[in-house]
């Protein structure tokens, strides 16, 4: 039975994007710090994930993504009552504060372009986890 109790030590993260050099990047970024990690080709394929069950703790997504994008995962995530407590935090190459400006009001917990530092993701990661909102329509 203790086995039991450890399977839910480390937080599962999913990153979600279309590029797969950035899906490995951030696969291993989270990997070494103790996070398990499952990925998605994009907001149709995480969508699919996660209505079917997977377990997640956190998601960090890109914005545009073919099939389905960023922006339309998080509004599906967030009209979903099993899925909305859910803490996202989009990672995307658009520093527009027109795309900032969506995706807070989506309920995205935070938002972050490319390229990033690894210690602030992870930071930021943690904070998020505890229930931290590190994007408000006035800063980030």
């Amino acid at each position: 039975m203790p086995a039991e109790s450890a399977t839910k030590t480390e937080p599962t993260v999913l990153i979600v994007d279309d590029s797969i050099t950035v899906r490995e990047l951030l696969s291993m970024t989270f990997s070494k710090v103790g996070y398990r990690v499952e990925q998605a080709r994009d907001g149709q394929e995480a969508w699919e994930k996660l209505r079917s069950g997977l377990p997640c703790d956190l998601v960090f997504c890109d914005i545009e993504m073919p099939r389905m994008d960023g922006l339309e995962l998080l509004s599906r995530i967030q009209k979903d009552a099993n899925l909305n407590h859910l803490p996202i935090a989009m990672l995307t190459s658009r520093g527009a504060d027109r795309h900032r400006q969506m995706a807070v009001q989506l309920g995205a917990k935070g938002y972050f372009t490319k390229p990033y530092l690894e210690e602030m993701l992870l930071d930021a990661a943690q904070r998020m986890l505890k229930g931290e909102v590190l994007v408000s329509s006035t800063n980030i």
